[in-house]
């Protein structure tokens, strides 16, 4: 401090700025040239790498930097390039782990090509799921992947242009044209199904859940489609009271192990089922909880197989075998797929459908 008591321009501890009449100020481009002793223009090169700069000078404005610990500002640097490198993922539901395995798969993919992940929940709200996608088309995104709470995407026409990238995962759009990373739910159904006809189970019960919508989900629709082609197949008799897809407000496993599939599973033990293969992991909760409550034997009394091998069912006695979805490389498929809309917005819409593996364990 002087004789008049101003502060003079000190550095700051950290080493990343200085102190300037008591105010923190971080290192400027300005700052690194004036150290290097070059233009703000050849600073701007060598960190972009827009034009060749001797190794010397190189040299010069990369020790400038390091002693600085100056910083680029991306938000300036996006600005010029009318890039955010930012890549967004709107999730239907975060508290399924399949989503954040896919997410896994996406940013795995992005990072190493300088992009970042945001990733934001719509919690199984439609009018959430449409925020926060305007918010993040509005924040600049650069593109967005998409797990829809329904398949209605309509809305969409309203919030992104026509060649905004965007990719599906999950569930396949209706009233909107996009690239769609998805299981083929219709095969590993066709072969789930097959393996307990094989068992010798001629009546199996099929039971799904999802949240909110009256209609059937399509994702689920398909699954019933590659359960009734096996039975075609067997030249069985197809028992369309045997088929139950539900809907309903549960959200957490507390709530859904007594939701609709957990009645449906009472129902079917008035019947003759021999076996149940569960539409997704939400209608295995209640159906799982029915069956150990009124102590039934699995596979012994009632074989069972689910979609969605979340990590319970491996836990569960006895452990329950399971149709496992790549979810890491329906994330890292969609991210490519997005990557590449970005580079060529001119190509065809793509519908890219993965297969899954089925893990046979104790339950069938």
């Amino acid at each position: 401090m002087n004789s008049m008591g101003i502060m003079d321009e000190q550095k700051d501890d950290s080493g990343t700025g200085s102190v300037q009449n008591g105010k923190f100020r971080k290192p400027t481009m300005k700052d690194v040239a004036e150290a290097a002793g070059v233009s703000i223009t050849t600073v701007s090169h060598v960190l972009n790498e827009t034009r060749f700069v001797s190794q010397e000078v190189t040299t010069k404005v990369k020790n400038a930097v390091e002693s600085l610990n100056f910083r680029a500002n991306p938000i300036a640097r996006n600005l010029r390039s009318g890039e955010s490198r930012i890549i967004g993922f709107v999730v239907s539901n975060l508290e399924h782990y399949f989503y954040v395995n896919i997410a896994k798969g996406i940013e795995k993919t992005i990072n190493s090509l300088g992009y970042q992940l945001v990733l934001i929940d719509s919690a199984e709200n439609k009018d959430a799921e449409i925020k926060n996608i305007e918010s993040l088309y509005l924040r600049g995104t650069d593109g967005i992947i998409i797990a829809p709470t329904t398949t209605d995407c309509g809305y969409l026409k309203n919030i992104v242009p026509p060649d905004f990238p965007l990719v599906f995962v999950d569930r396949q759009p209706v009233a909107y044209q996009a690239d769609c990373v998805l299981l083929n739910n219709s095969g590993a159904a066709y072969e789930a199904t097959r393996y307990l006809l094989n068992k010798g189970h001629t009546k199996i019960g099929f039971v799904s859940f999802h949240f909110g919508e009256t209609d059937i989900d399509p994702t689920i629709m398909e699954r019933i489609e590659g359960y009734k082609r096996a039975y075609r197949d067997a030249e069985l008799t197809i028992e369309e009271k045997l088929i139950r897809a539900v809907h309903g407000g549960s959200s957490t496993p507390a709530e859904l192990r007594y939701a609709e599939p957990y009645t449906i599973m009472k129902e079917f033990l008035g019947s003759s089922v021999q076996a149940v293969l569960c539409g997704n992991s939400l209608a295995a909760i209640g159906v799982f909880s029915c069956l150990k409550e009124a102590s039934v034997k699995i596979p012994g009394d009632i074989a069972l197989i689910s979609f969605d091998d979340d990590l319970w069912l491996s836990m569960a006695t006895p452990c329950i075998s399971a149709v496992a979805q790549p979810a890491e490389s329906i994330g890292s498929t969609a991210a490519r797929q997005l990557l590449k809309r970005l580079q060529t917005k001119t190509m065809n819409y793509e519908t890219i459908r993965l297969n899954a593996e089925i893990i046979y364990r104790e339950s069938c």
